[in-house]
């Protein structure tokens, strides 16, 4: 036996011998609030989690007069791409952490913006200050905005023990405990003033 033949055969059995990556799993579950106005402000999210996460682009547009969609989330280090598919000009800022003013834009012009720091950001227009939406930046991307039933699911995560937390506008719910297996999680929460 050759001696390339026996280092691809050691290798071979190095491999049988380690443990397989463990799979991911996904979180999910249903939030309800009280009042149940308040349910569309929401993002479940896992608070902290190892690693890096290679950088992405996300798109937010504006669309009759709103952020499309109402909530977008993102990571630290992500890009939004800011559109406008409305026949007039928008403005768009935050006044929120880092803060920044991205101009007015017209129909079919785009604007960009990378976060660097996370949080939620307002997203307003100064033109039209009945639109608002939000940017939520995660230190991880294990994140999602509930649907119109209170449903969420946050895909993808890596096996473990995290602490899964809820951002609203304006409700609050206590933090959760999660351990996470590829058959995934559930946790439910209640929001209330």
């Amino acid at each position: 036996m050759s001696a390339r033949t026996l280092r691809a055969a050691a290798r071979a059995a190095l491999l049988l011998t380690l443990p397989a990556a463990a799979a991911a799993g996904t979180i999910k579950g249903k939030v309800d609030a009280t009042p149940p106005k308040y349910l569309e402000d929401t993002v479940v999210y896992v608070k902290e989690a190892k690693g890096t996460f290679a950088p992405k682009t996300i798109q937010l547009d504006q669309q009759n007069m709103r952020f499309v969609p109402h909530i977008v989330v993102a990571t630290v280090g992500d890009t939004v791409k800011f559109l406008n598919h409305d026949n007039l000009a928008h403005n768009v800022y935050s006044p929120d952490n880092e803060g920044y003013n991205l101009g007015t834009f017209k129909q079919d012009e785009t604007r960009t913006y990378a976060f660097s720091k996370p949080g939620v950001y307002s997203q307003l227009c100064s033109i039209h200050p009945e639109m608002l939406g939000y940017v939520f930046v995660g230190q991880n991307p294990y994140a999602a905005p509930v649907d119109k039933t209170g449903a969420y699911q946050i895909k993808d995560v890596p096996p473990g023990t995290y602490k899964l937390a809820i951002w609203n506008a304006k409700l609050k719910a206590a933090e959760k405990t999660v351990t996470v297996t590829a058959s995934g999680a559930d946790e439910n929460f209640s929001l209330k003033r």
